[in-house]
């Protein structure tokens, strides 16, 4: 049978028939919406994965005549460079049980989509995320769905990013640095490809020089693991 054809028979649902059965993350990339995915039609989701299994360079034009590229896939995570500036990453994760909205054969897509501005290569350069679940319908969990992402908002507006007080010469600065990314800190984060962890990282670009270099010593990448029904800080 076509492969395409074979693709086109999960299109409804990125779940495999078989419950008891992990889906695989081709088939969720294949059968992904425009709601999902704007800009870029089946045909380019089809042809990134020919390219990308046959260790190619999964890179090919969108709706709008612009290069998206298919960077990684496995059984259950994919990256997707989507501009210069943006990329979207999902991962299916398992669940411990199902819950009473039902999300078929146990299984929730994760997808964070994150959008970097500043200039390339610089301490300037700052990358904003957002994160969010998907039913097996492609609608997104709703915010009181026993899937939310409350606990990763209480690490990412809270002090977990902060390990140690800065130098005595830096603690103007540092106080000065903790109360401006108060008021407004864009993190980035980034699900793993090879485990079920999500990593926060706070960015700090918009920051004076002085102040970022006054609390650089004082930040750390906050690690969270999927317990089977949401992501715990570790």
């Amino acid at each position: 049978m076509n492969k395409r054809l074979l693709f086109f028979i999960f299109q409804s649902s990125f779940f495999i028939s078989c419950a008891a059965a992990q889906p695989l993350m081709r088939d969720v990339f294949a059968a992904m919406p425009d709601s999902v995915l704007p800009m870029v039609t089946k045909n380019n989701r089809l042809d990134c994965i020919d390219f990308i299994e046959n260790n190619m360079q999964a890179r090919v034009r969108n709706k709008v005549d612009s290069y998206v590229t298919l960077e990684a896939l496995t059984a259950d995570y994919a990256r997707f460079r989507t501009s210069d500036v943006s990329f979207m990453e999902m991962k299916l994760l398992p669940l411990d049980t199902v819950p009473s909205d039902s999300l078929g054969s146990g299984f929730v897509l994760c997808v964070v989509t994150t959008v970097e501005s500043g200039e390339d290569g610089t301490e300037r350069r700052i990358a904003d995320s957002n994160i969010r679940f998907l039913n097996a319908d492609w609608s997104t969990l709703p915010a009181d769905s026993p899937i939310t992402t409350a606990s990763i908002l209480q690490q990412r507006d809270g002090d977990a990013f902060f390990t140690v007080a800065p130098a005595d010469s830096l603690r103007n600065a540092a106080a000065e640095a903790r109360r401006s990314l108060t008021s407004f800190h864009p993190v980035q984060m980034t699900l793993a490809p090879e485990d079920l962890t999500l990593t926060l990282i706070m960015q700090t670009g918009y920051l004076a020089t002085e102040e970022r270099k006054a609390i650089k010593d004082c930040l750390r990448p906050v690690t969270m693991r999927w317990n089977g029904r949401n992501f715990v800080a570790e």
